[in-house]
């Protein structure tokens, strides 16, 4: 997808411009917790191949899911390394203790990454070698700088030798300047009881009319020219020592810090390496926390030319806005490669065609998008928005319009993804439009997915017209005169221009001209499409209290199946324990009576006993049998006399009945005749012709459910019929369906002479789904 070509990059920093991806760049931006991340989020593009986008998508995933295990990423602001990692690369180079201090916070930060992806598995796993520093050289920099980025006695063991020298040898100087400054005899002299120092040396402040009374060298001397600042003589050679101790010390010093500097500068590019890294990790958790502000989800990427969104809503208004965004589905594929949106100023058509964009952009860079679905890949996303008017290049609105319209139907193909909001005006507006046509035209020959918003007529019937093209309109409430925001497909969206100015408050006399112009030079179409609007969302509202009442309809049902079972499992354990307690019965009676023959057996008159046995065990009931449970209402099975697929209409346990529907009659049928089998299909009925004479049911004909030949020439003798009895015009019912019932009539319309005119019904007498006939 990335390419070097200077008319593809120009129209994708325009397709950015348009689409106001610099504002998604700066909230992203905003949610990074250092500079690495900053940098990355000001250098990602969003045009990469597709394998790189799923990758992406997949590391992303990865963090988010890492994230929620619990696992910590540091947060801490992290200072710019880059030019000191430049720098340490160069030979002989020096850095200071505060600059390897920098060093060393980046350093723990990348640690604290590395043992982020440690564990995680996959992606992640893979990027913790590349992060993770030299641990020796760690250790090595933690031994040798501390907090405040001056070098450890521990940084070696000379240094510490010549600090520990130093310490002794200030001491000792210092407790002899503290011996001087006690002097008595010397009290007068001081101009400040205290030891100071100059050019590294430690001094005494003498007053200047005391010069003779000490013995030493003359170091500084104040402004006011009343203090000199004199080192006693007795003092120079301890001086002499403390001056020497102290370059020593530096030249350590410097030593180490060189040393540390050239082992950083060995591990320069790898630290580059795991920067880099370490900001795509931060970027990516910050487009994360962005994400969940938008309520965004990763789609599924299906690579392909094609997408297919749910509840999609505009990321930035989302920002601004959250849960009142109104969201919306939209779909391009295979079978419809362009929409055309329309409706009124302000009501949301660009705010989606960007939605779109911004959509398909957010996916390309791995991060979460608002909407559920899929999203495509396109390897070109051209935006025609706005005004493309430029003083400079002497072009205007039009001109530079047509410009931007050039380069794009240069480029275009079956792989691109085109949002036009607009197109052709700025200029006459029929050649606008004939143009636009011409262009949408164009970019549908060569199957490049496109979402177009206009207003223009023409446009309207050019999507009602072409195969490939659906209609859409964006919703406007015509009580308070205000948009919806929600698309409707197969629906024209007025532009509601007047009513709009009328809410506004022009003049009624200016109103009520622009109304007679209107409906004296237009056709009907938006008044028509007003009505058809309205119907549309009737049906929608009654197709909604439809399902909710299916739903509660299978919520009683599955109420009542669950306490049928639960009576029939009542049923079966009142049985078995009737079945125990009758069993227990009977074995208690049998051993009574054995313990009575045992008796008798002695009184030789056995067959008295067998005999009483033998009338008890009759008159003793037997123990009821398992009951097979009844089938439930709804249940589906095989009607064993017809050996015919049935469902479950009522249910009589009391007589152990069911009642079933066989080729439209109801019946009673025994239980056992009814095998349950909930694989079982039910037969459709065929369609059955409901034509009538035009004498007995003059004023239309039902030819729904019926085969195209079948109802061509149940049409064909309706017409005749209707032709003998004189009448003039005929009302027929074909319904929308899968539209060839509609193109046979309008077929039979358009080739019989003996029918002057075809023409769709209004939306109340049932719009497309029926056509009236005008005989001769």
């Amino acid at each position: 997808m990335e390419t070097a070509d200077p008319a593809v990059t120009f129209l994708q920093d325009a397709a950015l411009s348009a689409l106001d991806f610099s504002k998604i760049r700066e909230h992203w931006r905003s949610a990074c917790a250092h500079v690495y991340g900053e940098r990355y989020v000001d250098h990602v593009s969003p045009w990469v191949s597709a394998e790189e986008v799923q990758l992406r998508l997949l590391e992303s995933a990865a963090v988010g899911a890492r994230l929620q295990s619990g696992a910590v990423l540091p947060l801490t602001p992290l200072p710019d390394i880059t030019e000191l990692l430049h720098l340490a690369a160069k030979p002989e180079a020096l850095l200071s203790g505060s600059e390897i201090r920098r060093v060393i916070l980046v350093l723990e930060a990348l640690t604290g990454y590395a043992d982020f992806c440690q564990g995680a598995g996959g992606l992640l796993q893979e990027q913790e070698p590349l992060l993770r520093p030299n641990s020796q050289l760690m250790a090595r920099l933690r031994e040798s700088i501390d907090s405040d980025g001056i070098l450890l006695d521990s940084a070696s063991p000379a240094l510490g030798s010549l600090r520990s020298q130093l310490r002794r040898q200030r001491n000792q100087v210092q407790q002899q300047l503290q011996s001087l400054l006690r002097d008595r005899d010397r009290r007068e002299i001081w101009q400040e009881n205290s030891i100071v120092q100059r050019g590294g040396r430690y001094v005494l402040p003498v007053k200047a009319n005391f010069k003779g009374r000490l013995k030493g060298i003359v170091h500084d001397r104040s402004a006011s020219g009343e203090t000199l600042f004199m080192e006693p003589l007795d003092l120079i050679e301890a001086n002499n020592q403390l001056v020497e101790l102290q370059a020593a010390e530096q030249g350590e010093e410097e030593r180490i810090l060189r040393s540390l500097t050239a082992w950083l500068g060995k591990e320069a590019q790898a630290c580059a390496i795991a920067l880099q890294v370490m900001g795509r990790m931060d970027a990516i958790r910050a487009g994360l926390e962005l994400g969940s502000r938008w309520q965004g989800e990763f789609p599924v990427f299906v690579g392909q030319a094609c997408f297919d969104l749910q509840e999609l809503r505009h990321p930035l208004l989302m920002l601004h806005h959250g849960d009142r965004v109104v969201a919306n589905d939209l779909a391009l594929g295979n079978s419809t490669w362009q929409i055309l949106i329309t409706g009124p100023n302000t009501g949301g058509k660009s705010a989606l065609l960007k939605a779109v964009g911004l959509v398909h952009l957010l996916t390309f860079l791995g991060l979460p998008v608002p909407a559920r679905g899929q999203v495509g890949y396109f390897r070109q996303i051209f935006t025609v928005f706005g005004d493309a008017q430029d003083i400079q290049a002497d072009l205007s609105s039009f001109s530079g319009q047509m410009q931007q319209v050039r380069r794009i139907l240069a480029l275009a193909d079956d792989q691109s993804l085109a949002l036009l909001d607009e197109l052709g005006n700025g200029t006459d507006p029929r050649e606008g439009a004939a143009l636009a046509q011409a262009v949408v035209a164009e970019l549908g020959r060569r199957r490049c997915r496109t979402l177009l918003s206009s207003h223009m007529a023409v446009l309207k019937r050019y999507a009602l017209q072409q195969e490939g093209v659906q209609l859409g309109g964006m919703g406007f409430d015509l009580e308070s005169l205000r948009p919806t925001y929600r698309l409707q497909l197969g629906v024209a969206g007025s532009s509601q221009g007047l009513r709009i100015a009328r809410r506004i408050g022009l003049p009624p006399v200016v109103l009520a001209q622009a109304e007679a112009l209107h409906a004296s030079e237009q056709e009907n179409w938006e008044g028509w499409e007003a009505r058809r609007e309205a119907l549309l969302q009737e049906a929608e509202e009654k197709l909604a209290q439809a399902r909710q009442l299916v739903l509660e309809q299978e919520t009683l049902r599955s109420q009542a199946a669950k306490e049928l079972q639960r009576v029939a499992e009542e049923r079966q354990r009142a049985a078995r324990m009737e079945q125990v307690k009758w069993e227990q019965l009977l074995r208690d009676a049998r051993q009574q009576v054995r313990t009575a023959i045992a008796t008798l057996k002695q009184g030789r008159n056995t067959q008295a006993v067998s005999a009483l046995l033998d009338d008890l065990d009759k008159r003793m009931p037997k123990p009821p049998e398992d009951t097979v449970p009844l089938p439930v209402v709804g249940e589906r099975g095989l009607f064993l006399p017809l050996r015919v697929p049935v469902e479950i209409q009522r249910v009589d346990p009391a007589a152990g009945r069911l009642q079933i529907a066989v080729r439209g009659k109801l019946l009673w049928i025994p239980a056992a005749q009814f095998q349950p089998d909930a694989k079982l299909q039910l037969p459709r009925e065929r369609g059955r012709s409901q034509y009538a004479a035009p004498e007995d049911q003059p004023w239309r004909l039902d030819l729904r459910g019926q085969r195209r030949e079948e109802a061509e020439l149940t049409l064909l003798r309706y017409v005749d019929d209707a032709i003998a009895a004189g009448r003039g015009q005929i009302v027929i019912l074909h319904g929308t369906g899968d539209g060839i019932l509609a193109e046979m009539v309008r077929t039979f319309a358009r080739e019989d002479p003996r029918v002057l005119a075809w023409r769709m019904a209004t939306p109340e007498q049932g719009g497309g789904g029926v056509s009236e006939l005008e005989l001769r």
